[in-house]
């Protein structure tokens, strides 16, 4: 390209008329999209991690079962309800063999073990710690995750970490 063609550029595309175009135009990423797809369960929820279409939040404090599932509401959230082998291993990953809960309880009816989510528990994935559930001592009506990462029942009011799970906000680029 000579100089004369390019001096017939710019008078039929002035710079300000190219600035000004790309003014309006709105780019395909910005931050707050790169922390959604950084951050997919919220770019101001940093502690929470993403798991299979859901997000977890580990804790770093030790609670009753009671004020556990306070704190997850809190959070917009509920003790985990462990719903396949997956997502199990995932959260033994996490638990780093600590006693974390999770959301499942038989304190309505001995022996009727519930999901605090409403999942059907006689239908659902379980991972017992073998002999357990026990109801040592007629007085274990919360579940956590062992030291094994296997399930125990163990008396609501012992003080363990906890694990809150949510879903995935609507907003992230993970979500369907």
């Amino acid at each position: 390209m000579d100089e004369e063609e390019l001096q017939d550029d710019l008078r039929l595309f002035p710079v300000s008329s190219i600035s000004s175009k790309l003014h309006q135009e709105k780019p395909e990423w910005n931050f707050s999209s790169w922390d959604s797809f950084l951050f997919p369960c919220g770019a101001d929820s940093r502690e929470w991690e993403y798991f299979s279409g859901n997000c977890y939040y580990f804790s770093l404090a030790r609670l009753s079962w009671e004020r556990a599932r306070e704190q997850c509401r809190e959070r917009r959230a509920d003790l985990a309800a462990v719903g396949s082998f997956a997502e199990q291993q995932f959260l033994m990953s996490r638990a780093r063999n600590e006693r974390f809960w999770i959301g499942l309880t038989d304190r309505n009816s001995e022996g009727d073990w519930e999901w605090v989510d409403g999942t059907d528990y006689k239908s659902s994935f379980t991972f017992w710690q073998e002999g357990e559930p026990n109801d040592s001592g007629n007085n274990e009506d919360c579940a956590h995750l062992w030291i094994s990462g296997k399930w125990n029942d163990v008396r609501c009011t012992f003080e363990c970490f906890f694990v809150c799970e949510r879903p995935l906000p609507q907003k992230s680029p993970f979500s369907h």
